[in-house]
């Protein structure tokens, strides 16, 4: 069977671009069917190791903490969870058993992410897409970029915590055929860092950001022409600064947001732009929803209050989840739960810093996994993110682990 249904993932990418319930369910549909070929081939092997085990104890405590919820809603999450752990083995298995696989997903990714550049650009230039979606406007009149995403602020989502998959897939094909993309990929690298620009999403900007410095620093493979794209960066960034004051403002709005830098005052002696008085993180919002469960955490240490529950113990206007990770886990899973998640951080935190500091990219197996490391840790960073259990990020969260299962098996 598997040879057959294992093609769906090939629309993977292609399918998170219409929204999250057709990539779901290509995911449960091949979780369900893998689940049966796992004991009709008995394929146990393949979870026999540490991220499924570590996983495995993490959806106890995530049942556990849903069967002490007051809201029985919370098995509708928790033991659904289970699906991200199969598709992750099941990309391992994958890789492993269709060498041609990984090679082919990859040239899948890089049309996708192609073709979401250019759209981009049409959005921006022409105000609609190719496929005539409108370009998305705040209230100041700032232009925001968001291709097929269309209203939903997705697209550098989509780009910033993929780009590593891209860029290894650049590997793998580089070394299989013996390509040489060295000009193509650092007009690549600007044109995905412009578009994620232009998306106005600060904590994807961050992300893309945090890995182009690695890219920089540590690649030799990816970036060869380091100065030239250093200077072609450098013009872009003073280019933007000086044509585009509004998304510049809206950059460094996250400096005011955080009350590190004043925007001013107005003649009534009120702060420009709304913004609140004080020294927060990341924004009054963000720091209230932290305040907040924290608070709930402390009346449920243990067991929290249970998944995805945080909207029912919070006033109307204070959102469904407390847009943070570690936040979220903390109070709607408990201390047990959150204990397995800081691990798993903490864990890809040293193996980071070791990467970066301590060892030499010296092959394209290292280089590979210095960018699954890295996304994975800025993907579980205490910064402001998505829910936790919404089913179109947690496809994108899990897929460098289906990855990295298979590079610390075999060598490419």
């Amino acid at each position: 069977m598997i040879i057959y249904y294992h093609k769906l993932l090939y629309v993977l990418p292609l399918a998170l671009i219409t929204g999250p319930f057709i990539p779901d369910l290509i995911v449960v549909l091949c979780s369900i069917l893998f689940l049966i070929d796992t004991f009709r081939l008995k394929l146990f092997d393949y979870y026999n190791n540490n991220f499924f085990k570590v996983f495995i104890i993490f959806v106890f405590f995530l049942n556990l903490s849903a069967l002490f919820s007051d809201y029985s809603i919370s098995f509708k999450y928790s033991l659904g969870y289970i699906r991200y752990g199969i598709f992750t083995i099941l990309l391992f298995y994958i890789f492993k058993n269709f060498p041609k696989f990984i090679y082919n997903l990859g040239v899948v990714f890089i049309f996708v992410f192609i073709l979401l550049i250019i759209d981009g650009f049409i959005q921006y230039f022409f105000s609609y897409n190719i496929a005539q979606i409108k370009i998305e406007k705040y209230g100041t009149g700032l232009s925001y970029v968001t291709s097929f995403f269309g209203e939903e602020k997705k697209l550098g989502s989509f780009l910033s915590r993929l780009s590593p998959i891209l860029f290894l897939s650049i590997l793998l094909i580089k070394k299989k055929f013996n390509f040489e993309f060295s000009f193509l990929n650092t007009i690549f690298i600007l044109a995905l860092f412009v578009i994620v620009l232009l998306t106005t999403e600060r904590v994807s900007i961050f992300i893309l950001s945090c890995f182009i410095t690695i890219l920089f620093l540590k690649s030799d493979e990816i970036l060869k022409s380091k100065i030239i794209f250093l200077i072609s960066l450098i013009f872009i960034i003073v280019l933007i600064y000086f044509t585009n004051t509004p998304l510049v403002e809206k950059i460094k709005s996250i400096f005011y947001s955080t009350g590190l830098l004043s925007p001013g005052y107005t003649e009534e002696g009120l702060i420009k732009g709304g913004y609140d008085e004080g020294i927060f993180i990341f924004s009054k919002f963000y720091h209230d929803q932290i305040r907040n469960s924290l608070d709930l955490f402390k009346e449920n240490i243990f067991f929290g209050i249970g998944p995805k529950n945080y909207q029912y113990f919070m006033e109307p206007g204070w959102g469904h989840h407390p847009h943070n990770f570690h936040a979220q886990i903390l109070s709607e899973i408990g201390i047990f739960g959150y204990f397995i998640f800081f691990c798993v951080f903490m864990y890809f935190l040293i193996n980071c810093l070791k990467k970066i500091f301590l060892y030499k990219l010296d092959n394209v197996n290292n280089e590979i996994k210095l960018y699954l490391y890295l996304i994975i840790l800025l993907n579980l960073a205490p910064i402001p993110s998505g829910n936790f259990f919404n089913n179109w990020l947690n496809i994108i969260l899990y897929f460098p682990f289906g990855y990295l299962l298979f590079l610390n098996e075999k060598k490419i």
